[in-house]
């Protein structure tokens, strides 16, 4: 049931009415069962892993917080281990017992591991981690469980950000699921604009650069000029932040005008003035939770423990530092997916965090301006590598960018639809970064801002690909 669909449309008009009419414990119970609807419309058998989840944090929870200090841990780390082996297992067990295969081959030994062969279930690693971060909250003290089971189950599968975000921390949200919220036409205004921006980015932009992109990063295309896979690479930029920046608008915008307040999850990320920027703006939900649950926890005990005791506390601090970051945006990349490409990618990060730290002093004194587009390109061959079928791919495309340019009629056809897909996203972002602030458009002139929506409703009834493409972080 994807947003940009009749069928959704519908659903959202059904719940929304009834949602209306309900008091606020029948509003939790609408939303509950429509939040199940929702995830049972992709793949009804899914929904078990999904209770797993919720059942699991929802008893660990009440148990951390009524056991005895010295046994509170057990409980954490029975959260921990459930929700990452159904992530193991479902995403990540073919990838590596294929992995393991072709390497003990190398020396003669032959194996056939048993696969899964399972289509990965939507929306799991968002979820998972979303309860994760809810047991280790209670755990240190920053959260009290919650009490009722449906409200719990709420928090963890609201069907808005279920499948693709942005990942609410327990200390944010259960207290809107709890408490009364408050429904008014101010909400609803600016969540409506929310969706109306998301769907014109998504089906708009997003899907019409997938059509610059696709055939040209497709691993059986014939296409020889570097050209091309540069134009592509640069359109892949854009579709990526479209296509999931739009998502998280929508889920944004359909939760306010419900009274809910999701977290921001982009903020402007292409006006980066560095890469450490770039993370603070880019996929907030999930760069924070790796900073708050594993960066930061790993960083202390690193530090506190033995391993270098008697060298400076300078050269600890490098060392810890760079092992952490390197471990972090490590598994951030493989979070994305199943692939050496997705693991390089953090890897490509975590050196260009390492590296701007240890040139901070000279980066910081280089023009605004220059330090924007520098990031910008720098997170550009990023996305080469994440978007290539992977390593092996990823390098014959860079060896197309650098040695072999062909400008013909379709690397002009191509540069032209880039340009004007991308020139109505870089207006809107600017007047937002100038701004600081989300609805770029209704802080212009009444007459200008019915101009641009009228345009923007002609642009996505024209060119707009509703229902056809799903939102890349699906398959993530």
């Amino acid at each position: 049931m994807l947003f940009h669909s009749t069928t959704f449309l519908i659903f959202f008009i059904i719940v929304f009415l009834l949602y209306l009419k309900s008091n606020h414990f029948f509003q939790n119970k609408i939303l509950l069962v429509a939040s199940y609807i929702f995830y049972g419309a992709w793949e009804w058998k899914y929904l078990g892993l999904l209770l797993i989840s919720t059942v699991t944090d929802y008893f660990c929870g009440l148990y951390i917080d009524k056991t005895q200090e010295n046994k509170k841990k057990y409980f954490l780390y029975l959260s921990i281990f459930v929700n990452l082996s159904l992530l193991g297992v479902f995403k990540y067990y073919d990838f590596f017992a294929q992995e393991f295969t072709d390497l003990i081959s190398v020396f003669g030994v032959s194996i056939n591991p048993v696969f899964l062969n399972v289509v990965l279930p939507i929306g799991i690693s968002f979820y998972t981690f979303q309860t994760i971060s809810y047991t280790v909250d209670v755990y240190r003290g920053k959260l009290k469980p919650c009490q009722n089971f449906f409200d719990f189950a709420l928090y963890v599968s609201f069907f808005p950000q279920l499948v693709a975000g942005p990942i609410e921390r327990g200390v944010r949200f259960l207290p809107q699921v709890l408490n009364k919220r408050e429904l008014n036409f101010k909400n609803f205004k600016q969540g409506l604009y929310c969706v109306f921006w998301g769907l014109f980015m998504k089906t708009v932009i997003a899907d019409n650069m997938a059509d610059l992109v696709d055939p040209i990063y497709d691993v059986n295309s014939n296409n020889e000029n570097g050209a091309l896979v540069f134009i592509a690479t640069y359109a892949f930029a854009i579709q990526i932040y479209c296509d999931f920046s739009g998502y998280s608008l929508i889920a944004i915008g359909l939760a306010k005008m419900m009274g809910f307040e999701l977290m921001e999850n982009f903020r402007r990320p292409y006006f980066s003035m560095n890469i450490s920027d770039f993370w603070r703006r880019w996929h907030i939900s999930l760069s924070s939770w790796f900073r708050d649950y594993m960066f930061s926890p790993l960083y202390i005990y690193f530090q506190s423990s033995k391993i270098f005791k008697g060298r400076s506390i300078h050269f600890r601090h490098l060392v810890f530092f760079m092992v952490v970051l390197f471990l972090t945006e490590f598994l951030l990349g493989l979070w994305h997916g199943a692939g050496w490409n997705y693991a390089f990618f953090g890897v490509y990060h975590s050196i260009l965090i390492g590296g701007y730290y240890f040139s901070k002093k000279y980066w910081d004194k280089i023009e605004k301006n220059l330090q924007i587009f520098l990031t910008f390109n720098l997170a550009c061959i990023g996305w080469l590598i994440f978007r290539s079928d992977g390593l092996v791919h990823s390098y014959e495309l860079f060896k197309l960018i650098v040695a072999n340019w062909q400008i013909d009629e379709l690397t002009i056809e191509y540069t032209v639809k880039f340009l004007v897909l991308f020139s109505g996203l870089f207006i809107h972002e600017i007047i937002e970064e100038i701004k600081n602030k989300r609805y770029a458009i209704s802080y212009l002139p009444k007459i200008l801002q019915y101009s641009l929506y009228t345009l923007i409703a002609v642009s996505m009834a024209m060119f707009g690909q509703f229902g056809v493409k799903k939102f890349i972080y699906f398959q993530f």
